[in-house]
Formats: C-alpha cells, sequence, structure tokens
C-alpha cells in the first residue's frame, strides 16, 4: 500500500474508526465519551494525524483494544470476542491483517 503524505496515518484511522463504529457513537460523541477534541479525533481517524501513546491508552482502557492493534494492525493479541467483531464488521477499505505484522 502506498501512504499519502497528507494521509500518511491511513491504516491506523482506519482501526479507529472500526472501534468508533462498534460503539454505534458518532465521531463527535466518540471523541466526548473518550475526552478527545472532536477536531483532535478526526484528525486521526482520517490519518492526517495518529494518537499519542496516552491517547491510544485511553483506548485500551475503554474498549478492550491493544495498542498493538491500534497502531500496527496486530489483531491476533485482541479478545476473541473483539477480533470476531471487529473482523465482521463493515469497514472502508475491507481490509483486515491478521498475520502479526504491521500495516504498510
Amino acid at each position: 500500500m502506498e501512504k499519502s503524505d497528507k494521509y500518511p496515518h491511513r491504516e491506523i484511522g482506519e482501526r479507529l474508526r472500526a472501534i468508533r463504529r462498534l460503539t454505534g457513537l458518532s465521531a463527535k460523541d466518540f471523541a466526548a465519551e473518550c475526552g478527545f477534541g472532536e477536531t483532535q479525533y478526526a484528525n486521526w481517524e482520517s490519518g492526517y494525524r495518529r494518537p499519542l501513546p496516552e491517547n491510544a491508552a485511553v483506548l485500551v482502557d475503554k474498549f478492550g483494544v491493544t495498542m498493538d492493534f491500534i497502531y500496527l494492525g496486530r489483531d491476533t493479541t485482541l479478545p476473541y470476542n473483539l477480533r470476531r467483531e471487529l473482523s465482521s464488521s463493515p469497514s472502508d477499505s475491507g481490509q483486515r491483517k491478521s498475520n502479526g505484522r504491521p500495516d504498510s
């Protein structure tokens, strides 16, 4: 996959979007629920920026995802039921890596 200069963290954004969709919340409500700014979260979900580890830790604590999943796309480290939900939820890309290797 080629990374866009404007959206260098697109894969992270896709995973954040998948987590948010599982909650059924809008981006605005999800950001508020997690204590993030709306614009800040929109930049992460679009792939324009990526969350700092302390921000990703909020998602880890609230939703049971892992840092490996957020940053590297490793879904094998997720609890089985969460991995199953994420793999069956619709995504814009239709792609999900489960081979333990980072998205590239």
